[in-house]
C-alpha cells in the first residue's frame, strides 16, 4: 500500500472516506506499515475530523467482530450503511493478510483440513473403507479410520455420503452441533450458520444432539442445533441435492438463506442490506456452471440490486 489511499473520485463523499479508512485499517491490521505509511495515516486522521470518526468506527465494529465464532449470530450494534460498508470492505482486506479472525468474511476453507474443496469446487472422495462421499463448494472434512473406526468431522459446507456396510462399525459424521450415524445409506448433511440439516436419501440415520437421539428413515430430513432437533419432515431430495449436478434450487427459501449457500461458490460474502428483503421467501433456479452470474440472476430474477465493494463483499438491497 502507498503512503496515501488510491483515489477515490467514483464514490459519493461518504463512501470515499469510508473506503479510504478501511484501507488504512485494513494495513494497520495486516500489513507491516512503514514508518512512513504510520507517518502518512497520522496526517489523514488529523486532516479532517471525519477520518477520525471513520477510521474510529471501524476499530470499533472490528472488536465486536473479532469475538465472534465463526458462523455464530451475535447481538451487533446498529449499522449505518457507511460503518457497514467499510467495516466489510476492511475486513475482507485484513482477512488476506491476517487471516485467524476474519475468515468468516472472507469466505475461505480449513486451510488444515484433511479434505477440503475451494468455494465454487465440486469434489468426490473415497474413503478407506470404500465409502465415497461428494462434497460442495467451501467443504471441509477431517477423516479418523485410525483403530477400525469409521469417522469423519464435517467442519463446514456441505457434503452426500455413500455409506458402504463394514465390520468397522457404523460410520459416524461429527458436525459443529450433534453427530450423524448410519451403518450403511446415503445421506446429505448441510452445515449453516446455526444449525445443520439432514435429509436422508437411502436406508437410515441417527442424529444425537446433547439431550436427543433421532432415527431418520428414507425420504426424511431433520434440522438440529446445539441440544436441540426440530421436527421431522419429508425431505425435499431433489432440491437439496440438486448441486450435485449443477443446480441450486430454492423453492419458497428465505432470501437470507439463498445468500449464505450461494457463498459457497462464488467468492466473498454476500450481506443482505434490509432485514424485511432477507427474510422474503423466493423461488429460483440457478446455474453453478456459471458462477460469476449467479448474483446477476438472482437480482434479475428477484427484481433487487446489489452494490459490489472489492471482490469479497457484495450488498443486496430492495430494487
Amino acid at each position: 500500500m502507498s503512503a496515501e489511499p488510491p483515489p477515490t473520485d467514483m464514490l459519493p463523499p461518504v463512501d470515499a472516506i469510508s473506503h479510504q479508512a478501511s484501507r488504512w485499517f485494513a494495513l494497520s491490521q495486516g500489513g507491516s506499515p512503514t514508518q512512513a505509511e504510520r507517518a502518512a495515516l497520522a496526517a489523514w486522521l488529523a486532516a479532517d475530523p471525519r477520518h477520525r470518526a471513520a477510521y474510529g468506527e471501524l476499530e470499533q465494529l472490528w472488536a465486536v467482530t473479532a469475538q465472534l465464532h465463526p458462523g455464530q449470530p451475535a447481538a451487533a450494534p446498529a449499522l449505518s450503511r457507511r460503518r457497514f460498508v467499510g467495516l466489510g470492505i476492511a475486513a475482507s482486506v485484513v482477512a488476506v493478510t491476517a487471516g485467524t479472525s476474519a475468515l468468516w468474511l472472507s469466505g475461505t476453507s480449513l486451510a488444515m483440513a484433511d479434505i477440503r474443496t475451494a468455494v465454487g469446487e465440486r469434489r468426490t472422495a473415497t474413503l478407506a473403507d470404500g465409502s465415497t462421499v461428494d462434497m460442495a463448494g467451501n467443504t471441509a472434512l477431517n477423516v479418523d479410520f485410525a483403530a477400525g473406526r469409521r469417522s469423519v468431522e464435517l467442519l463446514q459446507g456441505e457434503a452426500y455420503f455413500n455409506i458402504v456396510p463394514s465390520t468397522g462399525g457404523e460410520f459416524e459424521v461429527t458436525t459443529p452441533y450433534g453427530q450423524v450415524t448410519a451403518a450403511e445409506g446415503e445421506f446429505c448433511l448441510s452445515c449453516e450458520r446455526t444449525s445443520v440439516l439432514l435429509a436422508v436419501s437411502r436406508k437410515t440415520a441417527s442424529v444425537v444432539t446433547a439431550n436427543q437421539h433421532l432415527d431418520l428413515g428414507e425420504g426424511l430430513s431433520l434440522r438440529f442445533s446445539h441440544g436441540h432437533a426440530g421436527p421431522i419432515q419429508h425431505a425435499e431430495l431433489e432440491q437439496i441435492l440438486a448441486w450435485r449436478s449443477g443446480r441450486l434450487v430454492f423453492f419458497d427459501t428465505p432470501l437470507r438463506t439463498v445468500t449464505e449457500q450461494l457463498q459457497r461458490w462464488r467468492p466473498g460474502r454476500i450481506f443482505v442490506m434490509d432485514e424485511q428483503l432477507a427474510t422474503r421467501r423466493v423461488s429460483l433456479i440457478l446455474n453453478l456452471e456459471r458462477p460469476d452470474q449467479l448474483i446477476d440472476a438472482l437480482t434479475s430474477a428477484l427484481s433487487v440490486r446489489a452494490r459490489h465493494y472489492t471482490d469479497l463483499v457484495t450488498l443486496i438491497y430492495p430494487a
